[in-house]
């Protein structure tokens, strides 16, 4: 078994373009689960105590060195209360041999670290808010910020990209709508297997994100570096039912 370092475990956050960033020159990072239960001691139970669990929650603390461009976006993220996706976990193994970060060069873009794809690593994924954002700035010495980020719902362990698929889309590769006259129309989209499969320009791409298929642009390098779920679209197939029949079919 093997030891982890503090510095190979980051939080990385998700861009407006679908891929995954670190912030830059973080000092520290926790992530934090916790149980809330409540006493369900009985008369059965004699001297002993009894609970159960009423509710998870986590989150996740970072702390940076101030900068203008990373303090900027966390802040903008927050008074727009919108939820961020997240993964925390380590970083690829490559990433992991100590190699500085490719920082303080003009256009950098502070994304040096990726999260580890292999399915012996996996990472945390889930949505958060930003629940506070501190900045100290001490005379003679380097500004800093914490950021905490309080999770929205549960979280899921898994590898990169099948995780964040499998929380948005229960794991499925179809979704079924329906009209109110009766017609049911289901659409079957197929994941991308990025490894095998060759980038086409005129190929339209989808993600499931926040229970709607959206469809997205892509590069071909998005597509090589495998950072998104991509889904192409397959069949679809319409149906008219009655309406007692079309309930009887969704409530089993």
């Amino acid at each position: 078994m093997d030891i982890i370092k503090g510095s190979d475990l980051m939080l990385f956050v998700k861009n407006t373009n679908g891929t995954y960033k670190s912030l830059a020159f973080a000092t520290s990072h926790n992530f934090s689960i916790s149980s809330e239960t409540a006493d369900v001691a009985t008369k059965d139970h004699g001297f002993w105590g009894a609970k159960e669990v009423t509710k998870i929650t986590w989150s996740i603390t970072t702390d940076n060195l101030y900068t203008v461009s990373t303090f900027n976006d966390l802040y903008d993220r927050m008074i727009s209360r919108q939820p961020i996706e997240v993964y925390f976990g380590l970083k690829t193994a490559v990433e992991r041999e100590g190699t500085p970060a490719t920082v303080n060069l003009p256009g950098d873009a502070y994304d040096t670290w990726h999260p580890s794809t292999s399915s012996s690593e996996p990472v945390y994924y889930g949505r958060v808010y930003i629940t506070s954002l501190d900045c100290t700035a001490a005379a003679g010495d380097n500004a800093t910020f914490s950021a905490t980020l309080d999770g929205i719902g549960s979280i899921t362990k898994g590898t990169p990209g099948q995780v964040e698929s499998a929380a948005n889309a229960g794991g499925s590769t179809s979704i079924t709508t329906s009209t109110v006259t009766g017609t049911v129309t289901s659409t079957t989209y197929n994941k991308v297997d990025t490894e095998n499969d060759t980038f086409s320009s005129s190929t339209d791409y989808y993600k499931y994100d926040a229970g709607e298929w959206v469809k997205v642009d892509v590069t071909e390098a998005q597509y090589n570096s495998g950072k998104m779920v991509l889904y192409t679209k397959g069949t679809t197939s319409t149906e008219t039912v009655e309406d007692v029949d079309y309930k009887a079919k969704n409530q089993g």
